[in-house]
């Protein structure tokens, strides 16, 4: 009889399936399985020719053995399977001492559930990502900082999707979990993969979460800050670009509208800065009230500028407020607006409280760009009260006033000088 060897291993490894009671399942009993079929895989290697009907039977007791795997592993835990492997050293395509591999678990009746949920999860991570780029990207360049704040995620992100939408991502995913965790010493086992999955999305979308809610922090800390020292530096160009990412990253970042327009301001691109202070004052910003204010006077928009100028006031009260040199410089402009309106008592009200500000040593020395200003105003406003002593504020708009800050301080400065010329002859 042809293959008569295999013929009887084979036979030995049916009797050994046949005779295994699923209801009262013993470790010789599966040992002896195991052995067997060792014994029919070696016979199969010998160079003979093997009848289709051998094969079928091998087949058949296979397909047996997988029923039983179910059974087998709720008396031997994939724990102690291991433990064998680790005796025998059985080869790669010994896939019978791995029926935990292929055994049911009850888990895996909620595959399907974890394969829809990390679908959705790897898909929000998608559009966040997307969300995020966009901002680091609309913002007058990406930056380095950028690129590497966009790169790390992107990659692990698309990562993620391929093992879930990819054959080749997939093979690479059950290989990965094939390897033994460093910490942990051990493989997860295969019902557990899909979870393990889910669980690899959800800490991804943590991250991407985490990284969006950062974004706030990353605009005011990184680019404002830098936007200034750009400033500070004489790089405008750059100080730009800067607070455009700032606010790219959070729209509502007054600061950085605030700067931004201060920037426009400065380049006499009037509109634009308008339009940034706006954002600011909504933002409730003592700096943009009297700044927008300031442009509104100088348009002769008086009463628009009074309603600016007095919230800017207001919005000094808060007890962290700490800049001093803005409130001097509300208070001068509110004088102004009321000089402008013909309101001489309120303008020199206003005046005189923005003068006694500026009188502190500690509050002169970030004021000093217009610490005249006030005095010239108050000059005028003097004059037209008939007041002798408009004299004396002229002087000191002169003494004051030698660091122009804009054209109207030019024009008050020169006024100065000529009303103490005339007065000395």
């Amino acid at each position: 009889m042809i293959n008569t060897q295999l013929d009887t291993r084979l036979e030995h490894y049916e009797a050994a399936i046949t005779n295994l009671n699923v209801s009262k399942i013993e470790i010789e009993q599966v040992l002896g399985i195991l052995h067997a079929r060792d014994a029919v895989q070696a016979a199969l290697k010998e160079p003979k020719h093997i009848p289709s009907s051998t094969l079928k039977r091998l087949i058949v007791s296979d397909a047996e053995l997988r029923e039983k795997a179910g059974a087998i592993t709720k008396v031997i835990k994939p724990e102690e399977l291991e433990k064998w492997r680790e005796s025998v050293h059985p080869t790669d395509e010994a896939w019978w001492w791995r029926l935990e591999s292929i055994a049911p678990h009850p888990w895996d009746n909620w595959d399907w559930l974890w394969k829809i949920a990390s679908l959705a999860g790897w898909t929000a991570n998608i559009s966040l990502l997307v969300n995020i780029a966009t901002r680091f990207f609309s913002g007058g360049g990406v930056g380095f900082f950028g690129v590497a704040a966009v790169a790390l995620p992107s990659i692990l992100t698309l990562l993620q999707a391929s093992s879930e939408l990819t054959k080749t991502g997939k093979e690479g995913f059950e290989k990965l979990m094939d390897r033994k965790i460093p910490i942990w010493g051990k493989k997860i086992p295969k019902q557990y993969h899909q979870e393990t999955k889910l669980g690899l999305t959800l800490l991804m979308s943590g991250i991407l979460t985490g990284f969006w809610l950062l974004l706030p922090a990353i605009s005011d800390i990184y680019y404002n800050q830098n936007g200034l020292r750009n400033v500070d530096e004489g790089n405008l160009g750059s100080a730009e670009q800067n607070f455009q990412r700032a606010i790219s990253l959070n729209a509502d970042n007054t600061d950085a509208h605030y700067n931004l327009g201060n920037l426009y301001e400065k380049w006499q691109q009037i509109e634009k800065a308008k339009a940034e202070y706006q954002i600011a004052v909504v933002g409730d910003l003592p700096d943009a009230y009297n700044n927008l204010g300031r442009l509104y006077i100088k348009n002769k928009k008086y009463s628009e500028a009074v309603l600016l100028l007095h919230k800017g006031l207001k919005s000094t009260d808060k007890p962290d407020f700490q800049k001093p040199q803005v409130k001097y410089s509300l208070f001068k402009n509110l004088g102004w607006a009321r000089f402008e309106q013909g309101r001489y008592d309120e303008a020199q009200q206003a005046l005189q409280i923005a003068i006694g500000i500026a009188n502190n040593p500690e509050v002169a020395k970030f004021i000093d760009k217009n610490y005249g200003s006030a005095h010239c105003l108050l000059a005028q406003v003097l004059e037209k009260q008939k007041q002798s002593t408009a004299l004396e504020q002229w002087k000191k708009c002169s003494e004051f006033g030698s660091k122009l800050n804009s054209d109207e301080e030019d024009t008050w400065l020169h006024l100065a000088n000529q009303k103490i010329h005339k007065e000395g002859k």
